[in-house]
This record gives structure tokens, C-alpha cells and sequence, in this order.
């Protein structure tokens, strides 16, 4: 009862808004033809799906988190979720906050995201990785905000989900990259106003095979059988589960000859690991022999 209550309400949430400007988080996206499709027929996008609602959600409250920490440890986070617009180029920007540091108000953006994908990523290089072409809006967003905000630095705070962890990323301001951007929201505003799309990309699951707009911009690809999930997080531990699934029957084998070489012995050190076995007698089943093991931490001894 209490589930169906909130995915009542998250269903209750999701719903279709109009976009009349180049968003800042969405200018880094590979494909001007999407681009335009979100302020020319945003209405007729794909919705949502459940679960893509409940990870907005539980990006809104990590988000929240983290900078609801860098409070705690006593930095002082101005101008939260503030509204940008720069009108000659239709951009708009939301920012999370800026973060005051030796006398500057340096934008700062919150990401939250599976442990799969914030182990690949230790500087902001990582973000282009083709895998996960999401990550490429990121570098796109902060340029936009250093330009918006008149700054030459930014800093992006990752945090891993699943322990909590957080990496900081720092940007400067790249006027080059920043130049293209801006070109780019200008083209696309052309082609806003004269109601003509841009080419097709070329295809890619990535990227096409995830967009709201695939039933426009290639109809003959169906999905009317299918629940269509738009989380590169879950994705992405699906893509880690295949790459693991080999390495389970070898696991699995040397598993069973270890314990079979093992058994009946009730403590043992091999190498580095501890091996301990017992019967195991469970009431209405056959007895079997239960073994753990164990790697030894190493220890040091000093001697004065």
C-alpha cells in the first residue's frame, strides 16, 4: 500500500512542459535536431517513464544533500537554484549554487549517479567518454554558467549513490569551447524561427535510441511493445552486469574445488586467507559441511 502511494504520487508528476529556450544543461547534447524538436514539439515527446521520474527525484534530493554538507563543514553556498537568461542567444540556465572561495563566487553543480560510472570518471577529460554521452552535457552546462555568471572557474561535485563518496571536479572557463556553444544556440535558434529541422545524426543506441522524439524523427523504428527506460544509470550497471556474467561460472567453479579440497578440515591457513569449516545439520534436511573463508589482513610488528 504505502509503494502504490508514491509511485501514485510520482505518476502524478509526470507530465509534458513547454521549452522556448536553449537550456544550458541540454546545449552539450549531440543533436541539434533534438534540440530544436524540444522547443518546436515538445508536446508530442515520449512521457517519462516511472522509473526515469524516480531518478530526477533522487537527483533533486541528493543534490540537496551534498550542498546541505558543504554548509555543515561551514562554506557558505549563495544564490541557490537561481534563474539565468541571456536573451540575444535565447540561453537559459539553473544554477544549483555558487560557492564563495577566497573572495569569488564560483558556480557549482551537483551530480549524483550509480558507482559504475563515478569510478570511470577521476578529471573532467573523462567526461566525454562515448559511453555515456549524458556526461557530455556537463562540460557544456558549466561553460555556459562560468559565461552567465562572469567567472573564470567552476567546480562539478560528483557523488556516488551507493557510499556516499564525492569527487570535485574544477573547469575553467574555455573560450573557445564556450564560442561554439554559443554559436550552436544560435543555429538553433535559426532554425526555430524558420520551422526547418537539422539532419538526422547518424544512429546510435546511445544517444537516438533513448530519445523522447524517436517516434518523430524515425518512425519506422517501433517500440510499441515495448516499456522504453531512458536511465543511463541502469544502463550502465546492466552493460557492467554482461561484462562480469563470464567471470561467474569460473568463480563459481573454483569455488566448489576449494571446498571440496577443504572439507572436514575445520581451520586452515592458506597463503593469505583463513579457511574454517563446519557440519551443518538443519532440522529436516541432510547434514552438509559449511565453509568461510577469509583474507587475512596483514599486520605490522615494530620493535624498539
Amino acid at each position: 500500500m504505502l509503494l502504490e502511494k508514491l509511485d501514485e504520487r510520482l505518476r502524478a508528476q509526470i507530465k509534458l512542459s513547454p521549452c522556448h529556450t536553449n537550456r544550458a544543461s541540454e546545449l552539450g547534447h549531440a543533436c541539434k535536431r533534438y534540440l530544436v524538436l524540444r522547443r518546436t514539439r515538445w508536446q508530442e515527446a515520449e512521457l517519462p517513464s516511472l522509473s526515469l521520474q524516480r531518478l530526477f527525484g533522487e537527483g533533486h534530493i541528493q543534490e540537496r544533500a551534498v550542498i546541505r554538507s558543504l554548509e555543515d563543514a561551514g562554506f557558505v553556498v549563495v544564490e541557490q537554484q537561481r534563474d539565468y537568461e541571456w536573451k540575444e542567444y535565447q540561453i537559459t540556465a539553473h544554477l544549483d549554487g555558487k560557492i564563495l572561495l577566497e573572495g569569488a563566487a564560483v558556480p557549482l553543480e551537483v551530480k549524483s549517479m550509480s558507482p559504475y560510472i563515478f569510478k570511470s570518471i577521476h578529471t573532467a577529460a573523462d567526461l566525454l567518454n562515448p559511453r555515456y554521452p549524458h556526461l557530455q552535457k556537463y562540460l557544456a552546462q558549466l561553460q555556459i554558467y562560468m559565461l552567465l555568471s562572469n567567472s573564470e572557474k567552476a567546480v562539478l561535485l560528483l557523488k556516488d549513490k551507493s557510499s556516499g563518496q564525492i569527487k570535485e571536479l574544477w573547469m575553467e572557463l574555455d573560450y573557445q569551447f564556450a564560442e561554439s556553444l554559443i554559436q550552436k544556440a544560435q543555429s538553433i535558434n535559426v532554425a526555430v524561427t524558420a520551422g526547418i529541422l537539422p539532419e538526422r545524426i547518424p544512429y546510435t543506441e546511445n544517444i537516438c535510441g533513448r530519445c523522447p522524439f524517436l517516434a518523430i524523427c524515425l518512425p519506422e523504428v517501433k517500440r510499441d511493445a515495448l516499456e522504453i527506460t531512458t536511465d543511463p544509470e541502469l544502463e550502465a550497471n546492466l552493460k557492467r552486469r554482461h561484462e562480469l556474467a563470464p567471470l561467474r561460472a569460473e568463480y563459481e567453479q573454483l569455488d566448489d574445488q576449494v571446498k571440496a579440497i577443504l572439507k572436514e578440515h575445520e581451520r586452515v591457513v592458506v597463503g593469505d586467507f583463513l579457511v574454517q569449516g563446519r557440519w551443518v545439520e538443519p532440522k529436516g534436511k541432510p547434514k552438509y559441511w559449511k565453509v568461510n573463508i577469509d583474507k587475512l589482513e596483514a599486520t605490522k610488528e615494530t620493535t624498539e
